[in-house]
């Protein structure tokens, strides 16, 4: 049948044309659906390298990126010539060959790196400031010596932050830091510190106020933590609170701190100034002053508290005194 009759026939029967385009349609190819991956894994392991300060020498620079469970990956970034801006990170992303880093208690603080082959190129990032660091795979990560996780507190405003030794076998020295918001910035320096020392912290959220429920939650909370020896929980206060401490552990009998610390601590209302001195007769109290700090605030908590127990120095040079002060704790 010539081409012309035939097309004419099918034309003639609409069903049939119905048909045969259905046909057609079912014969061309179909799109795929896409393809769906699992996010890739960070590499893990021992990076070491530099990290760069305009005008002074490049810093050391450590990155531990482990994989210690299913599922779970964690890391920690050590500048052993500025250990205060060492961190264990309290999250971490990895998309794209872009690792990112969020420092713990520091919102926007963060450690930003791109893979290239087996290096790590990037910025850390400190307030205002950017530092280029470049870091190159060494071999396996080094066992971790801490982790940090977030805990909610009752009584507080925001969640806390716990940092607790990876080696939970030995039961050590904890303590619930309450900065204030004076001190804030160096709270998650301090708790690093600590915890590197095999201390558990638990760094509440910044205020000038202290009310007894927060400090009861935070020492219960530290007493069912484990690796926490609850027969040696303190408590640490900064700022306004800290002179009226007594009065709040008046009103927790039942959940006392083992031992106190005070920093930045004006000089207390008189009626305060005996339990001050009942605590001092314990030996359980230290007291810090930056040097910054009023020399007459330093010059009352002696009279108060006995020389001893107070300590006024240089803000590193603090820091070694207060772990010296916890290793007689232990």
């Amino acid at each position: 049948m010539p081409l012309r009759l035939v097309t004419c026939w099918i034309l003639s029967r609409p069903w049939l044309l119905l048909g045969l385009l259905a046909s057609l349609a079912a014969c061309q190819p179909q799109p795929s659906a896409p393809e769906t991956r699992a996010p890739e894994p960070p590499p893990t392991g021992h990076f070491a390298g530099t990290l760069e300060s305009p005008g002074q020498p490049a810093l050391r620079a450590v990155l531990e990126v482990r994989h210690p469970s299913p599922g779970h990956y964690d890391a920690e970034l050590v500048l052993p010539e500025q250990p205060a801006l060492s961190f264990v990170a309290d999250s971490l992303t990895f998309v794209r060959d872009t690792l990112r880093l969020a420092r713990p208690g520091r919102p926007g603080e963060q450690l930003a790196l791109v893979r290239q082959g087996n290096f790590w190129r990037g910025t850390l990032r400190l307030d205002s400031a950017s530092y280029p660091l470049l870091l190159v795979r060494r071999g396996d990560p080094e066992p971790a010596v801490y982790r940090v996780r977030r805990d909610e507190v009752a009584g507080t405003t925001a969640p806390a932050l716990l940092f607790s030794p990876a080696d939970e076998s030995l039961l050590g020295l904890a303590l619930a830091f309450f900065p204030s918001t004076t001190d804030a910035q160096a709270g998650p320096a301090w708790a690093d510190a600590l915890a590197r020392q095999g201390h558990t912290v638990l760094l509440l959220p910044p205020a000038d106020s202290l009310a007894a429920p927060a400090l009861a939650n935070a020492l219960a909370l530290l007493r069912r933590t484990a690796g926490v020896d609850t027969a040696r929980v303190g408590a640490w206060v900064s700022g306004p609170a800290a002179g009226l401490l007594p009065l709040i552990l008046a009103e927790n009998t039942a959940s006392r701190p083992t031992f106190v610390v005070v920093q930045a601590m004006p000089a207390p209302p008189l009626a305060v100034r005996r339990d001050w001195q009942a605590l001092a007769r314990q030996g359980q109290v230290l007291a810090l002053y930056d040097a910054t700090q009023p020399k007459t605030d330093v010059a009352q908590a002696r009279a108060l508290l006995g020389r001893q127990q107070v300590r006024q120095t240089a803000a590193g040079a603090l820091q070694s005194q207060v772990l010296d002060w916890l290793r007689e704790r232990q």
